[in-house]
Parts: structure tokens; sequence; C-alpha cells
């Protein structure tokens, strides 16, 4: 085999693998789900196990829209919150925990949004940089305590990494992840995942 097919098949394979890590994760969806088809959501704040502080205040308002924007009703993250803090419980891990009957018991939920985020980082490799965020979400029925959709789903971000060598590169690609928003790679994220829960039965999906 010649040197230039040699690198033509390795080409090929390669390609072949980005091509299965590009793939979209699938959302699993419960086969009686419109039959169970909740109408009042609880979306609970985010749990983080990421190192990061900022989260939570930029993750919630996006999820609790999407959620909304798939035709439910959604408790506001504001009353949400009120209700835990006053009960002093104000740890995403602690609330995401709770039996899924006390949910219907204080908001009336057909269906509870959990939702944790175990990435939410900036990557240096070399001289290029990488920004990520992880989801794993489901939508749970308070009544029965059945799953009635989850998905886990990954975006990652390159910014514009600029050369200059092999030190500036370097800390190009620092300072290009560090003033790289997180918003709109969670407002990403987000839409790619909740827009695959079922549509409800308030309005149409935006």
């Amino acid at each position: 085999m010649s040197i230039l097919n040699k690198i033509r098949i390795t080409a090929l394979g390669a390609v072949g693998c980005l091509f299965l890590i590009q793939c979209a994760p699938t959302a699993k969806i419960n086969p009686n789900f419109e039959k169970m088809k909740p109408k009042v959501v609880v979306v609970l704040p985010p749990e983080n196990t990421t190192s990061n502080t900022e989260v939570e205040e930029t993750a919630y308002p996006i999820l609790f829209e999407k959620v909304s924007n798939r035709g439910y009703y959604c408790i506001s993250p504001e009353m949400v919150r009120a209700i835990f803090n006053s009960n002093r419980l104000e740890d995403a891990g602690r609330i995401n925990q709770l039996p899924l009957k006390k949910f219907k018991e204080i908001f009336g939920a057909d269906a509870v949004l959990r939702t944790k985020i175990t990435d939410w980082s900036s990557k240096y490799i070399i001289i290029s940089s990488t920004v990520t965020i992880t989801l794993e979400s489901e939508l749970m029925d308070t009544k029965t305590g059945e799953e009635l959709w989850s998905m886990k789903n990954t975006v990652s971000k390159s910014p514009n990494n600029s050369g200059g060598g092999v030190v500036g590169g370097l800390v190009g690609a620092v300072m290009n992840a560090a003033f790289t928003p997180y918003e709109p790679i969670m407002e990403e994220n987000a839409n790619t995942t909740l827009t695959t829960i079922p549509q409800g039965d308030y309005g149409k999906a935006k």
C-alpha cells in the first residue's frame, strides 16, 4: 500500500472518529409521556458540582425560560428560591434530593426539572483554549416518581486563539478563555437539551 493511500485511510479514520464524537446525544422520553404529561413544572436551582460560583446565577434563568417556552406553566425561580430560603434550604444539591411529593404539596407541581452541572470550565491545550458546559437534566413526575424525560449534553466552544509564538499563544488562549462569556454557551446547551422535551399544553415553543 502506498504512503498516499495510508494517509488517506488515516484521514478518513480521523473524520469518522470526529463524527462519532460530535454526534448529538439522544433524549430519553418515557413511552407514557403523553398520558402523564405535566402542566405545572417546578424548575429547581441547578446543582453545581463545579468550583465556579456564578453557575446558578447564569444558568437558572435560562433553564426556566427554556422550559416555559416548551408550553409548561413554571413556578418563578424567585418564588422557588424564596420558599426554600425561608426553610433554610439554600443548597441546590439538598433541594434536588427532596422527595418529589414535597413539590406537589408545596407548589402543586405535576413535575420537577432537576439539573446537575458537572462541567463549567476553561481548558488549555498547548496554545489553545476550550470553554465547556455539561448539563445532566431530568424531568420527574411528582405523583409517581417516574422519570418523564432526561438528557445529558455537553457544549464546548473554542475562542479565537491568536498566534505570536508559544508564549504569546498561551497568553492569548488564557485571555480569550477568561473573557469568553459563559451565558451564550449555557443558552446553546439548554436550547439543544430542553427543546427535546415534548411540547406542553400552554402555547407553542419559541
